[in-house]
């Protein structure tokens, strides 16, 4: 009988010896390479998409301040003057802040009498994750200012 060949119970014959495992490590080597590159491409693109909304959120911080600067000036001189904002030169001022931020970011701005609010939403574009199919991130950030109009409780 051929020593490579055992018998079991019931009759069933196996392979036995150096060659019944080959080939195994290779698929588990490959599955831990796969596991470990979606792990690093979660850290670095989730990080710097992380970084994406943070910076969205800062133009967009921004750009709100810059739009609550805008008042009106016809509202503010008249006697017993109210702090109120031009609103579409507020939306103006913000959108404009927003396009000179550099990035192809998206505004969304909302203005009131007394507040500005801007949404800014960007494409992040990943690094490694399109290699599996997720191209892209969607990032947004907001924020609202009003205008600064001294302590509170202070009388003119």
């Amino acid at each position: 009988m051929n020593p490579l060949l055992v018998t079991q119970r019931g009759g069933r014959v196996t392979r036995a010896g150096h060659g019944a495992e080959q080939g195994s490590a290779t698929i588990l080597v490959v599955g831990l390479a796969l596991v470990l590159f979606a792990c690093a491409g979660l850290a670095i693109d989730g990080g710097r998409a992380i970084n994406a909304r943070d910076k969205a959120t800062d133009v967009a911080e921004q750009a709100a301040r810059a739009g609550s600067g805008q008042l009106d000036d016809a509202q503010l001189r008249h006697p017993g003057g109210a702090v109120v904002l031009d609103q579409a030169a507020a939306q103006l001022r913000a959108e404009q802040f927003v396009a000179d931020a550099g990035a192809s970011y998206v505004p969304t701005t909302t203005t009131t009498r007394d507040s500005v609010t801007v949404k800014v939403s960007w494409t992040y574009k990943t690094a490694i994750l399109g290699l599996v199919g997720i191209n892209s991130i969607n990032v947004s950030g907001s924020a609202t200012a009003s205008p600064a109009t001294g302590p509170k409780g202070a009388t003119p």
